[in-house]
C-alpha cells in the first residue's frame, strides 16, 4: 500500500510540475461526498468556480484519508476550459479500491 500512495503522490507532483504560470485556486474548488463506486474505487464529485475575468483551465491533487487522517490514495484531475465566472462539474476518482470510511481533501489546485 506505502507504494501505491508514493507513486500516487509522485503523479500528484510531476503533474503540478508542468504547470507553467498556475495560480493557487484552493479557494475555486469544492468537494462533495465520497461515495465508494460498483469498481471499488472511492469518488468524490469536485465542484469548481473560475473566480476570474478569463476562461482558466485547473489541475486539482485531491487526497484520499481514512478516518484517522491517514493518506490512503492521491487523485490528479485536470479540469478543461472554464468560463470567466463560471463553473464546471467534475469527478475524482482513487486509483485503487478503498474501503471504509474515507474522506477527501484538496490538496493542492492551480488556476492557470
Amino acid at each position: 500500500m506505502a507504494s501505491a500512495v508514493a507513486a500516487a503522490e509522485a503523479a500528484a507532483t510531476s503533474a503540478l510540475a508542468n504547470v507553467k504560470g498556475g495560480l493557487d485556486a484552493k479557494a475555486d474548488v469544492a468537494l462533495g461526498s465520497v461515495t465508494i463506486g460498483s469498481d471499488g474505487r472511492a469518488e468524490v464529485p469536485v465542484n469548481v468556480t473560475n473566480h476570474d475575468s478569463k476562461p482558466r483551465r485547473y489541475t486539482i491533487v485531491v487526497d484520499f484519508k481514512d478516518q484517522s487522517g491517514n493518506l490512503l490514495d492521491v487523485a490528479v484531475l485536470e479540469v478543461p476550459q472554464v468560463a470567466a465566472g463560471g463553473t464546471a462539474q467534475a469527478t475524482a476518482r482513487s486509483n485503487r479500491d478503498l474501503t471504509g470510511t474515507v474522506t477527501t481533501e484538496v490538496r493542492n489546485a492551480l488556476r492557470y
